[in-house]
C-alpha cells in the first residue's frame, strides 16, 4: 500500500475544528510516525491494535519472523489480518499449488492425495459416474471425500444424502453450490432430520439458505413442522414466521411471530415481532403495544406516527462544561478504554466524571455515547456534530450523513471496526485508497481518522451510492454497508417490487445478509428522525418513505 507521511502544515489546510498543535498528541499522524513492533507491544488486544497490525505488515522488506511476531499479537478473529499475513508471508507447496489448478484430467493421473487436494464438490457434481466411480476407487486414504463422492454418484443423491449423518448433510447442502440445491435437493425434507438439524450450531445457517432462496419452496415448507416448538431461539422464530409468510402459511407465521415475541429479549426484537404480529392478524392491539416503546426503531415510530404520538426521548442537544477537553479525540486505544470502562458500573459519579472529561464540541459524540449507555438507551441522542463541515452540503446529503455516521461510529473519529472500516463514517482502508485516486489526492491511512477527511471521503462515495440507487436511502444504506453490487443483486432477485401484501416490510426481511439486513433499518430509522429535524419545514411521514421503497431494477 502507497504511504504518504502526514505533513502538520497539510493538516491546518484541512479546516479542521481543531487545532493542529492538538493532533500532533497523537503518534499515529506525527510527520514520521512508522509502525513498529515495540509499539505495537505496548497496545492492549482490540481491533484498533488489529488495525495498526495491518499497517505493519504492509510495510515493505518485513521479515517472515518479524511478521510472525506481529501477527501474533493480533485477537486471533480478524479475517482480514489473517488474509493479508497468509497471503503475504505464507507459501502453497509446489506440489499442492499444482494439485489445486489440475483439470479432471490431470488429475485422472495424479494420486490420492492430489486428487483430495484439486477436486472440488463443486467440480465433482458435473461428472459423468465413470469418472465418480474411477476417483472413488482412488480415495481409500480421504473416506470423507471418497463417500461425499458415493453419495453424488448414486441413483438418488437426495435419499442418499437424507441417510447419512446430519453433519454430512449440512456440510454437502452448504458446500455443493445453488444449482445443486434448486434441481436436486429441494425436496421434502423428512421430520427426522429436521430435528436433528434443529439441533446443530448450523441450523439458523441453514435457514438462512433456505428461507432467502424463493425457488427451494419444497424445503421451505418442511419448515412448518416447527410451529408448535417454542423452545427454538427468537432469531429462528421470526426467520420461520418470515419463511410461513412467503408461503401464505398466515396461521403458522402468527404462531412463529408469537413465539418470537414471546423469547426474546431485545427491544427492538420484541417491536419487529409485535409489528409482524399486526401484519398477519392486522389486530390494531400489536400496533397500540408497540406505540408505547422507548426504542425508536421504524417499527415503533410508525406506530407512533399512526396514533399521533410524539417520541419523547428523542435528544437533539446536549449542555456541556464547554470548556477545552484534554481527551485526545484521535487516539482509538484511549477511546477503546472508555468503551470498556463503561460496559458495567456506570453510575452517577462515574457519569460525572466522563461530564468534566467530555467538555467541548469535539467530545459531544463521546459524551453521548456514554449517556446513552448510562440510561440504558431508553433516552436516545441525535445530535448534529461537525455542523461547520456538514453544513455545506445540500440537505438531503446532511441527514443522510448524519444518518449513516450515527450507526457507524457514534459520530466517533477513532473509530475503528473489526473490519478495519476507520473514522466517523467507518470507512474501508481499499475504499478510501480508491477515493484518494479519484480525488487525485496523495493518501495516508491515518488520515481517515480526521473529521473533515473522512466525512469528505464518505460524501464522495454517497454521491455514487445516490445515482446507483436513485436517492432512495434504504437502497443506499444497504449498499454502504454490504456493497452495490450486492445491494443490486438483492433487488434483481424481485425485491421492493411494489407489489405484495406485506410490502416493503417483506422485502426488508428477504435481505440476505443478516447486519446488511438490519442496518439499513436503523439509517431508515435516523434518516426519518434526523430530515424532520434539520429540514423541519419539508418533514417527510414513514408512509411516505415506505410507500417509496421500490426498487430501481
Amino acid at each position: 500500500m502507497k504511504k504518504q507521511l502526514f505533513s502538520l502544515s497539510a493538516t491546518i489546510l484541512l479546516n479542521l475544528s481543531v487545532s493542529a498543535s492538538e493532533i500532533s498528541t497523537t503518534d499515529f499522524l506525527q510527520k514520521d510516525f512508522k509502525v513498529t513492533l515495540e509499539w505495537l507491544e505496548q497496545k492492549p488486544k482490540s481491533y484498533a491494535k488489529d488495525f495498526f497490525i495491518l499497517q505493519y505488515l504492509n510495510q515493505d522488506n518485513l521479515s517472515f519472523e518479524d511478521a510472525k511476531i506481529a501477527y501474533e499479537m493480533g485477537n486471533g478473529t480478524n479475517a482480514t489480518l489473517k488474509k493479508v499475513f497468509n497471503d503475504k508471508y505464507k507459501k502453497t507447496a509446489p506440489i499442492d499449488l499444482k494439485c489445486y489448478r489440475a483439470s479432471i484430467e490431470q488429475l485422472k493421473n495424479e494420486d490420492s492425495k492430489c486428487i483430495a487436494l484439486g477436486l472440488s464438490l463443486q467440480e465433482a457434481q458435473g461428472l459423468s459416474k465413470k469418472d465418480l466411480t474411477y476417483f472413488i476407487t482412488k480415495l481409500d486414504p480421504y473416506p470423507t471425500l471418497k463417500n461425499d463422492l458415493i453419495i453424488l454418484n448414486s441413483n438418488d443423491p437426495f435419499t442418499s444424502l437424507v441417510n447419512s449423518d446430519v453433519k454430512r448433510f449440512l456440510r454437502l447442502f452448504f458446500d455443493l453450490g445453488e444449482d445443486y440445491r434448486i434441481k436436486v435437493l429441494n425436496k421434502k425434507i423428512p421430520n427426522e432430520l429436521l430435528n436433528k438439524i434443529s439441533l446443530e450450531k448450523d441450523f439458523e445457517k441453514f435457514l438462512r439458505y433456505v428461507v432467502f432462496d424463493k425457488k427451494l419452496t419444497n424445503i421451505q415448507k418442511s419448515l412448518f413442522l416447527f410451529e408448535t416448538n417454542k423452545e427454538l431461539p427468537p432469531q429462528i422464530q421470526f426467520l420461520l414466521g418470515i419463511n410461513a409468510v412467503n408461503n401464505d402459511n398466515i396461521n403458522a407465521a402468527y404462531n412463529f411471530f408469537l413465539n418470537s415475541y414471546n423469547k426474546s429479549y431485545l427491544k427492538i426484537d420484541k417491536d419487529k415481532s409485535l409489528f409482524w404480529l399486526y401484519l398477519v392478524s392486522k389486530n390494531t392491539s400489536f400496533l397500540q403495544e408497540l406505540s408505547t416503546s422507548w426504542d425508536n426503531n421504524i417499527y415503533s415510530l410508525y406506530a407512533k406516527e399512526i396514533y399521533r404520538i410524539k417520541p419523547d426521548n428523542i435528544v437533539f442537544n446536549v449542555d456541556l462544561k464547554n470548556t477545552k477537553s484534554s481527551f485526545d479525540i484521535y487516539d482509538a486505544f484511549k477511546w477503546m478504554e472508555v468503551v470498556e470502562d463503561t460496559k458495567k458500573n456506570l453510575d452517577e459519579a462515574k457519569l460525572q466524571k466522563y461530564y468534566e472529561i467530555f467538555s467541548d464540541e469535539n467530545t459531544l459524540p463521546h459524551l453521548t455515547f456514554v449517556l446513552e449507555r448510562f440510561n440504558k438507551y431508553k433516552t436516545q441522542y441525535y445530535i448534529t456534530p461537525y455542523r461547520n463541515i456538514i453544513k455545506n452540503y445540500d440537505i438531503y446529503k446532511q441527514v443522510l450523513i448524519y444518518s449513516i455516521a450515527r450507526q457507524e461510529s457514534h459520530f466517533i473519529p477513532s473509530s475503528i471496526s473489526f473490519s478495519s472500516a476507520q473514522g466517523v463514517m467507518q470507512i474501508m482502508p481499499f475504499l478510501s485508497l480508491d477515493i484518494s485516486k479519484k480525488l487525485n489526492e496523495d493518501y495516508n491511512i491515518y488520515e481517515q481518522f480526521i473529521p473533515n477527511k473522512n466525512i469528505k471521503y464518505g460524501s464522495f462515495h454517497l454521491d455514487t451510492l445516490m445515482k446507483q440507487f436513485d436517492n432512495n436511502p434504504l437502497f443506499i444504506a444497504y449498499a454502504y454497508n454490504g456493497g452495490g453490487g450486492y445491494t443490486k443483486r438483492q433487488l434483481q432477485k424481485g425485491l421492493f417490487s411494489g407489489k405484495g401484501k406485506f410490502e416493503p416490510f417483506l422485502s426488508m426481511e428477504m435481505i440476505s445478509f443478516t447486519e446488511t439486513r438490519e442496518y439499513g433499518k436503523k439509517v431508515l430509522a435516523n434518516y426519518y428522525i434526523y430530515n424532520n429535524y434539520l429540514n423541519s419545514e419539508n418533514p417527510i411521514s414513514l408512509s411516505t418513505i415506505f410507500q417509496s421503497l421500490v426498487s430501481p431494477y
